[in-house]
Formats: structure tokens, sequence, C-alpha cells
């Protein structure tokens, strides 16, 4: 589709069989192979689009099978080294921008984006001029609704908050849950012998679980290294070895993302780039 003079938008459908698999087929890739050589050709830059994601956005959705394309690296591989660098996706309503090299050094960037429904509330502007793709993201601040006297923000990490604890008590046996609901970290420090922050002593154990799925999806998680929260897990990481390197010898070989527990967790909760709201991303575009 030709979008605007010069710039081409290649729209995809991923649905696959809508059962197991959710990717594109030979033939739609062929197609759409096709048509990127066209627009290179006509000297048009050419991006793409489609409702499943590209690419996992976080190590964890490496274990989840809708949070990816079904056959994601072949297709990232292919796109990539075919000069198509840029791809926006949707379906896991996060905020995130992921990048994927191939072997031969060509770079593809899925930049998937919130939704009006979830958290985080957010949309995006793309500014597409010499050769960049400036990213700019904005979040509803207020809307008309009766929001228990909480600020836009607060309303959605609430709904989000409420979600994940729905799950936790489907799951979690009530003697679990009861210890759970007092158990701060500083509890859980003094149990397996790590200093916990003053900072965050005082956090519920079961709140910042929350919270850090939550950072999953509303982007530019901020527990990197040198703040209290990374240094806290990183020691409970370490506790936890005997445990953690039982599951990397057994679940690892199926499951590269698992055979190192420790880069595993802690690349989830803090990202060094923080550019899932704001990028400038390098493009073919002439």
């Amino acid at each position: 589709m030709q979008i605007a003079d010069g710039i081409r938008l290649l729209a995809l459908n991923c649905d696959g069989d809508c059962k197991g698999f959710k990717g594109l087929w030979d033939d739609q890739m062929e197609w759409a192979l096709e048509e990127i050589k066209k627009a290179h050709e006509s000297g048009n830059y050419i991006f793409a689009m489609t409702h499943y994601p590209l690419l996992p956005f976080s190590p964890i959705m490496n274990l989840i099978g809708d949070a990816k394309l079904t056959d994601w690296e072949k297709r990232a591989n292919e796109f990539a080294d075919a000069g198509l660098d840029l791809i926006f996706t949707g379906h896991m309503h996060a905020q995130a921008v992921t990048d994927y090299t191939t072997e031969k050094g060509n770079t593809i960037t899925d930049v998937q984006t919130g939704c009006f429904v979830g958290c985080p509330c957010a949309y995006r502007k793309v500014t597409v001029k010499e050769g960049k793709a400036e990213i700019k993201s904005y979040t509803v601040d207020d809307f008309d609704y009766d929001k228990q006297g909480k600020t836009a923000e607060e309303y959605f990490k609430w709904r989000f908050d409420r979600m994940i604890n729905w799950k936790m008590d489907e799951i979690l046996p009530k003697p679990v849950k009861k210890i759970l609901d007092g158990f701060t970290l500083k509890k859980l420090g003094r149990l397996l012998c790590f200093k916990v922050d003053k900072s965050i002593e005082s956090r519920l154990a079961r709140d910042v679980g929350v919270e850090l799925v939550r950072n999953i999806f509303v982007g530019n998680e901020p527990y990197v290294k040198g703040t209290p929260m990374y240094e806290a897990m990183e020691k409970l990481l370490k506790r936890l070895h005997p445990v953690t390197h039982i599951i990397e010898k057994k679940m690892g070989a199926k499951n590269p993302v698992l055979s190192d527990i420790d880069t595993f967790i802690l690349s989830m909760i803090g990202d060094e780039k923080q550019r899932d709201y704001d990028a400038v991303l390098k493009i073919y575009c002439k």
C-alpha cells in the first residue's frame, strides 16, 4: 500500500491456521519478499505491520506461544536480509521496541504498542525522514469515567494488578496466599540470609511480583544494575542457585533462555536501553 510519496506499507495477515500456528505461510512470505523487492527497486521505503509480534519482546515471551510468530526466527531472518527493517505489531498490549540482527548483520526492529484498554494506555507518533524513524509515545492522561478517585495512570495500573492478583488467587493454595499477604522483602531476606536495602525492605513480596509482571508490559523496566531492587533480586537468585542450576540442566537444552536463570530473570526487571517509549531508529529510507 502506497501511504505517502516514497513510503509503502506491507500489511500482513499472520493468523496462520487460527490454532497452534500463528505465522506466515510460505506462499505469503514469497509474496511479501517480492513486494519488498519491488519497493526497493522503485525507490520506495517499505515497512510492515502484523497483529502478532514478530519478535519476543522479553525473555519470558519465548515461553508463551502467541507472544510472537510461531516461526519468528526464520521470518525475522528472511525479512531483515531482504531489507525490511521496521515492523509494527500488537496483540500482547505491551509497550516495547525490540531488535533482531541476522548473521549477515541486518537488523529488523519490532515496535509493539500498548492499547487503550490496557496498561499502559499508549499510542505513538512516528516520523519518517532522512534515513530515520523518530518514535514518540504518549499516554492518555485523563478520560471521562468513574475512576474511583484515581488518576488515569493509577486506574490503569490498578486494573492490571487486579487481573494478576486474581490469577494468583486461583493458583495459590490458601495457606500460601495467607503467608504471602504479609511477607515483606525484609522477611524474605532474613529467611534466605541476604540484606535488603532499607528503601524497599517494607514492600510486600507479592506486590513486588505483581509490579515486575506489569513492568514487562509497561516497558522501560526500571530496575537496572545499581538499583536496590536489582541488587536484592541478584542476591536472591544467588541463594537459589542450588535449585535454579537443576532447572537449567533439565530445561536449558529444550529452552535456551532457561539455560541461565540469573540472566533470564534480571533481564526482565531492568532495561538499560530505556527506549520503549521514545526512540530514533536508523532505517533504509532516503
